[in-house]
């Protein structure tokens, strides 16, 4: 009868030991499969930030070619940048980004 419990008792502690075995492979595996998903995640969230971003730039864009006609109008009435910023409700950065983006087209429009 002592017999049968230590080969009980070893049956166990392998039985064990594998249950072990099997968790540290599962918990490898996850951890693996854990890295991929937050690099995955990390270049999800840098396309986010670009795609972002490039909203912002093309919705200025549109706004400077929406504000372009009513600029250079100003500009060709001889009115200041300070004078334009404050009739359109505009930063003057804006205004003189406006400006220098007309002289650009016009020294590189077809003569």
């Amino acid at each position: 009868m002592g017999e049968a419990i230590v080969w009980l008792l070893a049956a166990a502690v392998v039985i064990e030991l594998v249950m072990l075995m099997v968790c540290f492979s599962s918990n490898r595996e996850l951890k693996e499969a854990k890295r991929k998903f937050d690099e995955i995640i990390a270049v999800k969230d840098k396309t986010i930030d670009n795609l972002q971003a490039s909203r912002v730039a093309v919705k200025d864009v549109i706004e400077n070619f929406s504000m372009h006609g009513d600029v250079m109008k100003l500009v060709e009435e001889g009115k200041s940048v300070a004078q334009i910023s404050e009739a359109l409700g505009i930063p003057e950065s804006k205004v003189l980004l406006i400006i220098k983006f007309d002289r650009i087209k016009k020294e590189h429009a077809p003569s």
